[in-house]
């Protein structure tokens, strides 16, 4: 909750909590178990090598096998059809525990998309045809077939001699999975969903009866079946043709020469609780805006990539967003609206149509963008639906060009029109979390500030379920400019849009505060609580300033996740930091610059100003940045949060590249802070 003066305390304990349910060895090993033939497990690095029989040192690494930790020691490989398909080891696939597969790019596909041609081959005869055994799998389904040629067709699971023996049903399927064998086949369950984890243990014995178990419960007790007696190969997630992969995620399997007996399959069913199993969750957002949000979902590539980290942050299996532009009657952003008509009707923006009439915003109506963005929600598969997650505006450009007077009527807009996108999705709002970004250096000063202290209003507002993701965008450069990164000086460019590398840059910081709006909305998934050391509120904020002279203001800084500060090239200069010397937001005053800025400690800054003030200080506000003045890519305050350690499993740039390895902004002013005349 707001305390004032831009001061924020707790309204409830914060959800943090070091513990993760899923990851976590659970009693014994399969190696406990006698007469285990093979043991193969992809849960981490060490149980992988590369082609030159190394274990990798990081993870997404190419391999080429799986190590038998059974005394048998003979590896698991890599299979498709053509054999030029190599593996790669992933992590967090389910909880902290990764596994095996490789991602390929396909344009609009749900991200994992898995190749159409890799699965694993099992090197010896662990099923034969006259003896006992008893063999364990783990894999996941992120998504149905995706760019196969076979979509539609199911998906063979494990091939003995050549043969399907466990199918589950594709995407025009009913759900099943199914257990095969000559002329027969055997249901073990009809509600097997899109994207699933799942264990299954088979026990085949000497009179070629089968028992099996479906993650923790046994689903066929003693049914006769005869496996297959061909001479082809013994192969997991693929059935040998060409495109034949399951375009599944291999976590695990195990082999034993006998049928178990019953203690030893508890044993089994123990060790298996390790991985979350049952139906998993993606992450989907939707995306609404103008330009800049055309630009960061589909040029940029910014929302594919904010999706993938709140889906690191929160276990999910996939990800991906709705944000498409250009169809006449069906998308979600639309270049140059705004929430409704800006600057007296002449700016366009029809997503809430005003009538005109002076009437409450409450009561307004979908205009033509609304409608289609219910068109486009309404598109989406019942699968997809459930998929999403949050509501995603990178958004501010023309309703940062109105009046501050019209900020009620903006808000109460604002308002409504999330009370409407959150209802085509039949979602009430702690079910859906709004996500919102500071305003971009674009607009009237006014504007601007109208818009910041809305959004910030909104998300003081428990009710309202208002994230704001990224509470600093002015530290950004205009789209296309020549960025000199020993000085922090832009040249050129395209000042009403933001940059690439910015917009990238805008998502990778805001991922642990989405991913945290997604728990609190209990939209995660294997994981459901981030220790602590992650990123909060998605920087450090000012929580006072105090005049020390006329031309003197000490700032006092809150951290979030760093420790210290750090006031890089034109940071230095005082970029960014302004001083309204009485006046107010809406009838300001004149605006003093800062001309320099230095750290004093850990937690403090001193700023000298280009000149004196006059006022006395609480009529003197603090800004920063002050309207749509723009402190530049790499010029602003920072803590230091890409040096500190990280919780064990928890540093996200080791997993997905050095580039999410940041220091978080210090926040812009979402309302003026009055100096004082006390240091504390």
């Amino acid at each position: 909750m707001g305390i004032g003066s831009g001061r924020v305390a707790l309204w409830c304990p914060l959800g943090q909590d070091a513990s993760q349910p899923f990851g976590q060895d659970a009693g014994s090993t399969p190696a406990a178990i006698a007469t285990l033939t093979g043991w193969w497990d992809a849960s981490g690095l060490d149980g992988v090598r590369t082609g030159s029989g190394i274990q990798p040192t990081s993870w997404n690494t190419a391999f080429v096998s799986v190590t038998d930790r059974s005394s048998t020691g003979l590896p698991l490989l890599s299979y498709s059809s053509n054999g030029s398909v190599s593996p790669v080891i992933v992590p967090r696939l389910d909880g902290l525990l990764g596994g095996a597969g490789l991602t390929v790019s396909a344009t609009g596909a749900t991200c994992p998309d898995l190749h159409p041609d890799l699965g694993f081959l099992i090197p010896r005869d662990v099923f034969p045809n006259n003896g006992t055994w008893t063999f364990y799998l783990v894999w996941s389904r992120p998504n149905w077939r995706q760019n196969s040629g076979k979509d539609s067709d199911p998906i063979t699971l494990l091939s003995i001699h050549g043969a399907p023996v466990l199918q589950a049903d594709g995407a025009n399927g009913q759900n099943r999975l199914n257990l095969l064998s000559t002329g027969q086949s055997l249901t073990l369950a009809t509600s097997l969903s899109r994207r699933h984890t799942h264990s299954i243990v088979l026990r085949y014995d000497n009179q070629q009866r089968f028992d099996v178990w479906l993650d923790s419960t046994k689903v066929i007790n003693g049914a006769s079946l005869t496996i297959p007696t061909g001479s082809g190969p013994n192969l997991l997630l693929h059935d040998g043709s060409a495109r034949g992969s399951a375009q599944c995620w291999f976590h695990e399997a195990a082999s034993w020469s006998n049928a178990l007996g019953d203690n030893d399959i508890a044993t089994l069913l123990a060790f298996a609780s390790r991985w979350k199993r049952g139906p998993r969750r993606g992450v989907l957002l939707v995306l609404n805006g103008q330009s800049n949000a055309i630009n960061y979902a589909l040029q940029d590539g910014a929302a594919k990539l904010l999706a993938q980290g709140a889906a690191w942050y929160t276990g999910a299996l996939a990800y991906n967003v709705l944000a498409t532009t250009g169809n006449p009657s069906s998308y979600t952003m639309q270049s140059g609206h705004g929430i409704y008509l800006a600057v007296n009707r002449t700016y366009p923006g029809s997503f809430l149509n005003d009538p005109g009439d002076g009437s409450d915003p409450s009561t307004w109506q979908l205009g033509q963008d609304g409608n289609a963005v219910a068109q486009a929600i309404g598109q989406l598969s019942t699968e997809d639906r459930q998929d999403v997650c949050a509501l995603v505006w990178p958004w501010n450009e023309s309703d940062s060009l109105r009046n501050y007077q019209e900020k009620a009527t903006f808000a109460a807009a604002a308002r409504r029109f999330l009370s409407l996108e959150r209802a085509m999705l039949a979602a009430v709002p702690t079910q859906l979390p709004l996500v919102w970004w500071n305003a971009i250096p674009y607009g009237s000063a006014g504007g601007i500030q109208m818009h910041r202290e809305v959004v910030a209003e909104a998300a003081a507002e428990q009710a309202q379920n208002v994230w704001v993701a990224n509470p600093q965008t002015s530290d950004s450069n205009a789209r296309g400019s020549s960025w000199d990164s020993a000085t922090g000086i832009a040249v050129g460019g395209d000042s009403a849009h933001r940059d690439s590398l910015d917009n990238q840059r805008f998502a990778r910081l805001a991922a642990p505060v989405v991913a945290r709006a997604l728990m609190s909305a209990g939209r995660a998934d294997t994981i459901t609580a981030i220790p602590p050391g992650i990123p909060l509120h998605g920087g450090p904020i000012i929580s006072h300033a105090y005049k020390a002279s006329a031309t003197t203001v000490i700032l006092t800084i809150q951290h979030d996740s760093g420790t210290d500060l750090k006031v890089p090239l034109r940071a230095a200069s005082g970029a960014g930091f302004a001083v309204m010397d009485g006046g107010t937001p809406g009838y300001p005053g004149p605006v003093v610059p800062a001309s320099a800025c230095s750290r004093l400690d850990p937690t403090h800054l001193q700023l000298t100003l280009a000149q004196a003030l006059t006022s006395i200080s609480s009529d003197c506000k603090l800004y920063y940045p002050y309207g749509s003045a723009s402190i530049g890519r790499g010029s602003a305050v920072t803590d230091n949060y890409s040096e500190l350690a990280k919780p064990a499993g928890w540093d996200i740039a080791t997993d997905l590249g050095s580039a999410w390895s940041l220091n978080f902004p210090l926040a812009a002013t979402a309302a003026p802070i009055s100096l004082s005349d006390t240091a504390q």
